[in-house]
């Protein structure tokens, strides 16, 4: 006889439940925390940002009541009729007066340029800066707009300066066309006679 044959049947798997990963408990505790937020907002823009205020003292009693703001007298407001700013009067008030010991006093005095009699040589000083770098920037600028400039260093009163110079011209046409491209650039230029 043929014998029953038994199967057997595997149990059925248990299901395991898997702890919840923590980018989730971080975006459910972002969301509740922006909801907590919004309805604070939304509810009580107007009251104390003190959180003791909001939710009341930790034994129970409720928060007491923010201090009503005092009105406002109606004489207190200014009118249309008068002047919304005061500096025209606050200015005079704040002047300080120079004694006339330090007005006559001069600036230290540069020394003083030459200026250039008919054919000699002419040179258009563009700059004199303290630092050498805003120097060298003048000199890319002009080198830029194809003038040939240079840079000289000067010693004033114990400072040195840096001076941008175009030249020397002996030619009264170089120098108007150099005047000419200078001022299409809106660079000033002093025209000084040539030193050698």
């Amino acid at each position: 006889m043929a014998q029953a044959r038994k199967t057997r049947r595997k149990p059925t798997p248990r299901k395991t439940s898997r702890p919840i990963p923590g980018w989730v408990w971080m975006l459910i505790g972002l969301g509740l925390g922006l909801g907590i937020a919004a309805i604070l907002y939304l509810q009580g823009a107007d009251r104390s940002p003190d959180l003791g205020a909001l939710f009341g003292d930790p034994d129970g009693t409720p928060a007491a009541m923010p201090p009503v703001p005092a009105t406002v007298e109606r004489d207190t407001v200014p009118s249309d009729e008068e002047p919304r700013f005061r500096y025209y009067e606050l200015l005079p008030e704040d002047e300080i007066r120079v004694p006339e010991s330090e007005r006559d006093t001069a600036a230290p005095a540069l020394p003083p340029a030459e200026s250039p009699s008919e054919g000699d040589p002419v040179v258009l000083q563009t700059g004199s800066f303290r630092r050498f770098e805003q120097a060298d920037e003048m000199k890319a600028r002009l080198t830029l707009i194809g003038l040939d400039p240079q840079v000289h260093e000067v010693e004033i009163q114990g400072e040195t300066w840096y001076r941008v110079y175009l030249g020397p011209f002996s030619d009264e046409e170089r120098v108007r066309q150099a005047l000419e491209r200078l001022r299409t650039e809106n660079i000033e230029a002093l025209r000084l006679r040539y030193q050698g």
